[in-house]
């Protein structure tokens, strides 16, 4: 399964979440309830957490059987502040089934510095996205800066592979921007469709980097942050390679050639830093090719040593920001609207944003 079409890491197919057995872990607290399709979490000014909600889909539905889609402006940018949930940005296009779930859009969230805050939203081949109802064509693809009541389009993304198929996979110029990193001066974004980090300053888009394939699979990278050494550090999903294969990638501030900084995930979808330096890695499923989505935060130590949080209590989890504390901050049933009916597969569960403490 690769990121295509506007379709999130998150869309798997059909699966039954919450059939997990659940076993004991650390301090797993949910602070958000509601979520649509919660996605990328960031970390704000005195301690706000924001997260993208990809949306709930809509009423204007298409297509028959397993290829209906529905469409609707539900996608929206939530903040979340000493129990209080607001919603700061409102009006992304979401793209999903007509039950809401595995729904696809705004897909990123980021704060910089000054406190702006900006986000992406997800495209495909070219083919496709003209296809789609205008809604969601003028909006798919894009960099937003979301800091105002309007919906701020800072770049277009997709059209850089559009031109130039930067990871020459042949005859697959698919775009799906999906996660950002907002600093000082520009803002850092992950391309899982076209396998690519781009820079993007001032408006324009430059290419930092292409990760390359993982054992003859594409690596569709998932997600970004800054190390404390000031590298960029970039997971990737990688689930046609298979349980354990995802990497975490180290490439300079500045551009050039990654180095692999980290082996051995399963279906990356968040990576963030501790104040004591320690790596996070969200992993999104258990194993894709079996739809076990049973998820956990694999917390990576300055000396080399691992510990997996969040087990049995995290199902299809995505984002990671920690705070001064060290607490973890995911998105937990990432592909579920913020409810389902108790009597579907589902079992009612709905997104949330949880916070972990080690």
């Amino acid at each position: 399964m690769k990121i295509r079409a506007m379709t999130a890491v998150a869309a798997v197919a059909t699966v039954s979440l919450a059939a997990a057995a659940g076993v004991r872990a650390e301090t797993v607290e949910t602070v958000a309830t509601g979520l649509d399709n919660p996605r990328g979490v960031a970390l704000g000014p005195n301690g706000a957490v924001y997260v993208a909600n990809t949306g709930r889909a809509g009423r204007r539905c298409k297509g028959r059987g397993e290829d209906r889609f529905c469409l609707g402006r539900t996608g929206r940018i939530v903040r979340v502040r000493d129990g209080n949930k607001r919603t700061v940005a409102r009006g992304f296009a979401s793209l999903g089934g007509p039950g809401g779930a595995f729904a696809a859009g705004v897909h990123g969230v980021s704060v910089a510095p000054d406190g702006t805050v900006f986000a992406v939203t997800g495209s495909g081949p070219p083919g496709f996205v003209r296809s789609l109802p205008r809604v969601a064509r003028r909006q798919a693809g894009r960099l937003f800066d979301v800091s105002g009541r309007d919906l701020s389009v800072e770049a277009r993304i997709d059209r850089y592979e559009w031109k130039r198929n930067v990871d020459n996979v042949r005859r697959d110029r698919n775009s799906n921007p999906y996660a950002v990193l907002a600093l000082a001066d520009r803002q850092i974004v992950v391309d899982a469709g076209a396998n690519a980090v781009y820079e993007v300053r001032d408006g324009r888009v430059s290419l930092l980097a292409v990760i390359s394939k993982n054992d003859g699979a594409q690596a569709v990278p998932s997600s970004v942050a800054l190390g404390p050494n000031g590298d960029l550090y970039v997971g990737e999903l990688a689930e046609g390679a298979g349980k354990g294969k995802a990497r975490v990638w180290r490439l300079p501030a500045a551009g050039g050639p990654p180095v692999v900084h980290a082996t051995g995930f399963t279906a990356i979808t968040g990576v963030a830093f501790g104040p004591d330096g320690s790596l996070f890695v969200t992993e999104f499923a258990r194993n894709l090719r079996r739809q076990d989505v049973r998820g956990a935060v694999v917390r990576l130590a300055p000396d080399g040593s691992r510990t997996r949080l969040g087990n049995g209590k995290l199902f299809a989890p995505t984002g990671a920001a920690v705070d001064g504390t060290g607490a973890v901050y995911v998105s937990n049933y990432s592909v579920l609207p913020r409810k389902t009916p108790k009597k579907s597969e589902f079992r009612g569960a709905g997104g949330t944003l949880v916070k972990i403490t080690p």
